[in-house]
């Protein structure tokens, strides 16, 4: 049975059928959850925690590849382990366990922007050692090209510049303008240690982070 469902203090701002297949798996977000899976297995993780695990693609694929995967959101419907509120780890995961790797692909902008580095500080507190983050870059997207009858040559690929913007009605904020990359980067930098960051090279509405708990990081530098 899940567990946490008293820790839920704000509404679920999508119904189930969000998550329709042709809806919300669309091609570019499966070209997400391949960048996803292919990070997180490269750690290695025993354990995984899953911030909104959506239509359960990515937890699916990691439990089909020996890994344990819990999950935790707001939306009981979404079958998770803790329905609880990310800002609530604390009170809703047993003390002292701690996970291989966190996870939080495309969570952390259905919260208001002023409780995300309180987020942050919760995810670096419950990961031994390893986070992934991504969130959604709203720009205007740029591509060069040239197409002549059946022939067709690209220079580079899509990039994006920001772009001022107001946000999908479930999200409270998105990156662009004036959230750039580099501003979110410094704020999540307080918290964790990037490892790497960058676009979604085939979705690059989604930027993606590889982070690690500060101490992890300064421990596995001493000689």
């Amino acid at each position: 049975m899940p567990s946490g469902d008293a820790q839920i203090d704000r509404e679920v701002q999508v119904a189930p059928e969000h998550y329709d297949f042709e809806r919300y798996d669309d091609a570019e977000r499966w070209m997400s959850y391949w960048h996803q899976i292919r990070a997180v297995l490269a750690v290695r993780p025993k354990t995984v925690l899953e911030i909104g695990p959506g239509s359960g693609v990515f937890r699916n694929y990691l439990r089909s590849a020996g890994v344990e995967v819990k999950t935790l959101d707001i939306d009981p419907s979404r079958t998770v382990d803790y329905v609880a509120d990310i800002t609530k780890l604390d009170a809703v995961l047993p003390a002292g366990v701690t996970f291989d790797a966190i996870c939080a692909f495309q969570v952390l902008e259905h919260l208001p922007f002023a409780e995300f580095e309180t987020c942050l500080a919760n995810l670096a507190q419950r990961a031994r050692p390893h986070v992934f983050v991504s969130l959604p870059y709203r720009g205007l997207r740029v591509r060069f090209g040239f197409w002549w009858g059946d022939h067709h040559l690209t220079f580079g690929h899509k990039f994006m510049l920001p772009w001022r913007h107001k946000p999908i009605p479930e999200h409270h904020w998105e990156m662009g303008f004036p959230l750039t990359a580099r501003k979110v980067t410094k704020l999540i930098a307080k918290h964790m240690d990037v490892v790497s960051r960058g676009f979604v090279r085939e979705n690059p509405y989604h930027y993606m982070w590889q982070l690690k708990r500060r101490e992890a990081l300064g421990a596995a530098r001493t000689p």
